[in-house]
């Protein structure tokens, strides 16, 4: 019998890490660049045309993943940065 997902198991985080990160203040990470990137630099002529809004959400989204996914390979070949991490700005 397949179990659903309300039934899966999770893994709990470890003593050592809850002990490292109880004291953790996510306050203040920096700009929220999520669907900001493309409509801060460049001009609102751009964004008026309605048929071309689609076109510069996708490569929004685009650019947003690049930059989630350089600072994925920041945490993982730096040795100044816990694994677990969410403060790399």
């Amino acid at each position: 019998m397949p179990l659903n997902n309300s039934k899966r198991y999770t893994i709990r985080a470890s003593y050592n890490y809850r002990g490292k990160h109880i004291n953790d203040n996510f306050l203040n990470l920096g700009y929220n660049y999520k669907g900001n990137i493309l409509k801060k630099m460049t001009s609102p002529e751009l964004w008026s045309n309605p048929l071309q809004i689609p076109m510069y959400k996708q490569l929004e989204s685009m650019i947003t993943y690049l930059l989630e996914y350089v600072k994925e390979i920041k945490k993982s070949y730096s040795i100044a940065y816990d694994k677990n991490t969410t403060r790399i700005n």
